[in-house]
């Protein structure tokens, strides 16, 4: 089961304000569609923290996709109410599990990192998301320049638009804190 003290650091980190800024613009480009009916990837799920944060926002129809099996049967025995668990790696390759425009949503919390998961996973992302979804994730201050360019290749070329892009505190440890940024795209076309 969650307990409140899981509850707690989920919004005590960057979860918290990035599944607010997923939630804004949810209400929208979704103005009119209930958040239980809305499918959401949360991809690099790890023990569910996001999970936690969307389930406190209203959203139940959310599935895990993570590297780590052991993360997420954390999560599982945790109790985080995700549909699905999903044990894989977030790539530019073709995830065979997730089908083409599948989710109405994908949120990523402190899973784009170079050294784990290049730029070219974003097309990957985009692909599983569904023409007029949103694709949600934050980058730390120090990774968003790796970013960049794909981002806006992708932008230029039609096949996303940002909605936004705002800076949101994260704490590496309690006693740390930082900053990152929240990004949220609509997609065009996938």
């Amino acid at each position: 089961m969650i307990s409140s003290q899981e509850i707690g650091a989920a919004g005590a980190c960057f979860h918290k304000p990035l599944a607010e800024c997923l939630d804004t613009a949810v209400n929208e480009v979704f103005p009119n569609v209930k958040k239980t009916q809305l499918k959401i990837l949360d991809a690099g799920a790890g023990t569910g923290p996001i999970g936690i944060e969307l389930l406190k926002l209203g959203y139940t129809d959310i599935h895990a996709l993570d590297i780590s099996q052991e993360m997420l049967n954390i999560a599982k025995d945790k109790g985080v109410p995700y549909r699905r668990f999903i044990c894989c790696p977030l790539t530019e390759k073709k995830i065979d599990e997730l089908e083409t425009g599948e989710f109405d949503a994908l949120i990523s919390a402190g899973t784009l990192i170079k050294a784990n998961v290049r730029p070219e996973a974003l097309v990957e992302m985009i692909r599983i998301v569904k023409t007029g979804g949103l694709v949600c994730f934050s980058l730390r201050y120090n990774e968003v320049d790796d970013y960049q360019p794909k981002m806006t290749e992708l932008e230029e070329a039609g096949i996303w638009e940002k909605l936004s892009g705002k800076k949101i505190p994260y704490y590496n440890r309690e006693d740390m804190p930082s900053y990152g940024f929240g990004f949220v795209y609509k997609i065009l076309k996938n």
